[in-house]
């Protein structure tokens, strides 16, 4: 008879020493990493500024339906509410400690 092959309960370290690589990734060049790219620069802010008022002007006049009086007083409730947060915004600055002090 055969006779039953004895194992100490380890694999052989042949087997367990062999690690399987991910696949590297290709370098995609796709909108998202302009976009990031574009996000480092310094033109950044003043560029989106334009274009978040530019939307946002854009969405007034399509709800307005060109309704002039409807536009300016929708425009101008926004200009409130963008004021108020401003504001509360400062206010609440006020009481942290801006940039390094040297400590």
């Amino acid at each position: 008879m055969a006779q039953a092959r004895r194992t100490s309960g380890k694999r052989p370290t042949s087997r367990s020493s062999t690690k399987k690589k991910a696949p590297a990734k290709a370098p995609s060049s796709g909108i998202a990493e302009y976009f990031h790219a574009f996000s480092k620069t310094r033109i950044f802010v003043p560029v989106m500024t334009v274009v978040v008022m530019a939307v946002i002007i854009l969405v007034d006049l399509l709800v307005s339906w060109n309704n002039y009086d409807r536009f300016f007083k929708i425009l101008g409730f926004e200009l409130l509410i963008a004021g108020i947060v401003w504001v509360i915004g400062m206010v609440l600055s006020f009481g942290e400690p801006s940039g390094n002090t040297g400590n």
